[in-house]
């Protein structure tokens, strides 16, 4: 996709990385909408607001990141998978060149994204204390796991 993406040109193509959504979702979601010539309005920063409710966000009952979808923008997710990669797949610069390409060290686990925004680490703590509580529109819509931690984020 990434090369499909620089064929068509910057002007028609925009990357955008994952974990600088998450980081730095503000900078990334104004870049975005810049891009689509879309005016920026402060509840793009809110989308954890808008779901479940009248004119607002539905959610798919059998997708498995709903659970995060519906917490405001943090870090639980994007560290999650370390630790957990099969000793098959361990070498990433052989198996997924294209990480280097894009500018990932495949040696990295757990990788190193850069600092977040102070939003988000305040997001992150509010998620991984259980001080963010499901709202009771979405309770027993699906099931969520309040009180996940992270290794790698403890010391935020």
């Amino acid at each position: 996709m990434y090369v499909q993406c620089m064929e068509v040109g910057r002007d028609k193509c925009l990357p955008v990385y994952y974990e600088h959504l998450v980081l730095h979702h503000r900078r990334s979601i104004k870049r975005i909408l810049d891009f689509l010539g879309i005016t920026w309005n402060d509840t793009v920063l809110h989308h954890e607001d808008l779901i479940g409710k009248p004119g607002g966000v539905s959610l798919s009952k059998i997708e498995r990141s709903t659970d995060q979808v519906i917490k405001p923008v943090n870090l639980e997710a994007l560290c999650k998978w370390t630790g957990h990669i099969p000793g098959d797949v361990r070498d990433m610069a052989q198996i997924a060149p294209m990480l280097a390409r894009l500018g990932y060290d495949p040696y990295a686990n757990p990788p190193n994204y850069g600092n977040p925004d102070p939003t988000v680490i305040n997001n992150t703590h509010w998620v991984l204390k259980g001080d963010y509580k499901t709202p009771a529109n979405l309770k027993g819509y699906f099931q969520v796991n309040q009180n996940s931690t992270s290794q790698h984020l403890g010391s935020l």
